[in-house]
């Protein structure tokens, strides 16, 4: 028998683990389980630190997990609304129309303006559309330079607008003896007696009216008892 004031024996690996058994309600006969121990401690501690997290204040923080319940959970940041913009179907201030579309020869064009002629931009209609105000060019009021028009341009010596043969401006040129056409007020003629014209209309008895300088020449009819 050792003496009660000797040295007492160090405690083994295995007693310990035996002693941490029996103070943990284990069987002394089956060795702890430490691995599964640890496993189940660390899910005790990971669910309770499901609902709330702590800042570096010891404050308690909620769970950042997107549930706003002002929102009922959902996320409502989104696209921030676009500006008033031409084509956007809506009639803006500044806007005189706005269609919505891309068809630049409608009603609306594509700057949400009411076109008229001299936009520079081709509408329904419209032949031409030089954006400018000069008559003597090939566009004139949306329309092609034509004689008749009213304007004169290029080649024409006048351009009175109208249809009229017999005034000062024939097909855009000056009246002139010996263009066809009989200028009223001044020839008489042009070129032929005018038809159902005869010496009988001027007092002669007979013989053949000519057109000579664009006047009518009587020269060759006759009176009673003369030769013709």
């Amino acid at each position: 028998m050792m003496p009660l004031d000797g040295p007492r024996p160090r405690p083994t690996l295995a007693g310990l683990l035996l002693s941490v058994g029996l103070a943990c309600g284990g069987d002394p006969g089956e060795p702890a389980d430490t691995e599964t121990e640890a496993s189940g401690t660390a899910e005790t501690l990971a669910s309770s630190s499901d609902v709330t997290t702590d800042d570096p204040t010891g404050a308690s923080m909620p769970d950042s997990g997107g549930d706003d319940p002002a929102s009922g959970g959902v996320d409502t940041v989104g696209p921030m609304p676009l500006p008033p913009y031409c084509g956007d179907g809506q009639l803006d201030p500044g806007e005189d129309c706005d269609d919505g579309n891309l068809v630049d020869h409608d009603g609306c064009s594509n700057a949400c303006t009411i076109p008229i002629c001299g936009d520079e931009i081709l509408q329904d209609g419209e032949q031409c559309d030089d954006g400018n105000d000069d008559y003597t060019d090939s566009c004139t009021d949306c329309r092609f330079a034509y004689c008749g028009d009213g304007y004169v341009r290029g080649s024409e010596d006048c351009d009175d607008g109208n249809s009229n043969d017999g005034d000062a401006c024939v097909d855009c040129n000056h009246a002139a003896c010996g263009d066809g056409f009989v200028h009223v007020g001044v020839e008489e003629c042009d070129g032929a007696v005018p038809d159902g014209l005869g010496c009988a209309d001027y007092g002669f008895m007979s013989g053949m009216l000519s057109c000579t300088g664009c006047q009518i020449d009587t020269s060759q009819c006759c009176d009673m008892g003369m030769m013709c």
